[in-house]
């Protein structure tokens, strides 16, 4: 079943396919497989072009997250703990236990809420209001079971962030915005609508995280590289890599320095200029030659500016594995 679902994602959903930040997702998410329990099947991490805060598990031990995931994320460690938060619904069987309780109780409200979580792959909107239609007419009980299991996966998810190397810290400063975002904003964010989230939520995980051994972890330089790449080149042509994040970049650690200096060059290169983009990023590719996303960024300024020789050069050079 879970290769029909990522079928339909192929086949309907804005999926990025970006080499570097597939990579990347991928890479984050095995991190903390790794460290989590009860694992039964491969798993698989998706992003996709989606201006709405979301992510979102189903079978096949296959993962979604939406690209404002990286606009919301401070931090890589928030980012994980929304992974880990997926991860935890898949290794805890709760849309497997799920599927045989509606298949049980209510088979065409199960079938519809399906189609309706397909749709919303496709068109948000139309999908999440057709999804909320469909469960407007279920029984207490399965609202009931829905927060037992967004509990159960903030139990489980944080123990993974924190065996994973994260701070435990993060996963309740993510719910945090969230629910600031739902009280000073006339629309909620979409992941509210899909992922339930009461006071009690958030208390308990601050609780839960507040009794993990305190910890201090820096992002790695691939976090703030795939965030500005995100926030610049996936947002459905409303650039979100923003002078302002630039700039507290250039006060911060020197991941963050040479990251700001990656945005603006890749910024130059969106605009088509390219002579910009390239006298920008030179600096950070003579400092590191083998650098997977400045070796990207200046193929593709190659590209645009019909040096395609260039370009090809460029990539026939040795490099290290990555």
């Amino acid at each position: 079943m879970g290769d029909y679902y990522v079928r339909q994602l192929r086949g309907s959903a804005p999926l990025i396919n970006d080499p570097l930040l597939v990579q990347y997702i991928n890479g984050l998410g095995m991190r903390l497989v790794a460290h989590a329990n009860s694992v039964r099947t491969p798993f698989h991490f998706y992003l996709i072009n989606n201006d709405q805060i979301n992510a979102f598990a189903f079978f096949g031990g296959n993962v979604v997250l939406h690209s404002a995931l990286f606009r919301y994320s401070d931090n890589e460690s928030e980012l994980a703990s929304v992974m880990a938060h997926e991860i935890s619904h898949v290794t805890q069987r709760h849309l497997a236990r799920a599927m045989e309780d509606q298949k049980r109780n209510a088979p065409l409200t199960w079938v519809g809420a399906l189609g309706s979580i397909l749709l919303a792959m496709a068109s948000p909107q139309a999908g999440m209001a057709a999804l909320t239609g469909t469960l407007a007419g279920t029984q207490q009980g399965m609202i009931s079971f829905t927060r037992q299991n967004e509990e159960e996966a903030d139990r489980i998810g944080i123990q993974v962030l924190q065996r994973s190397g994260f701070d435990p810290q993060a996963m309740p400063m993510f719910m945090g915005k969230l629910l600031d975002e739902s009280r000073y904003s006339t629309r909620p964010p979409e992941m509210l609508l899909t992922h339930p989230l009461p006071e009690s939520r958030l208390a308990d995980a601050r609780n839960r995280a507040n009794q993990m051994r305190p910890v201090v972890v820096q992002s790695s330089a691939d976090f703030y590289l795939a965030k500005a790449r995100t926030l610049g080149m996936y947002t459905n042509g409303d650039n979100k890599l923003g002078t302002d994040l630039l700039n507290a970049w250039d006060k911060g650690n020197i991941r963050q320095q040479h990251a700001a200096q990656y945005g603006r060059a890749l910024l130059a290169m969106e605009s088509n200029n390219f002579d910009q983009a390239r006298k920008t990023l030179q600096p950070l590719l003579n400092a590191d030659p083998q650098n997977a996303w400045y070796l990207d960024l200046a193929t593709d300024i190659d590209l645009g500016q019909k040096k395609t020789s260039d370009a090809i050069n460029r990539l026939k050079r040795p490099r290290a594995a990555y």
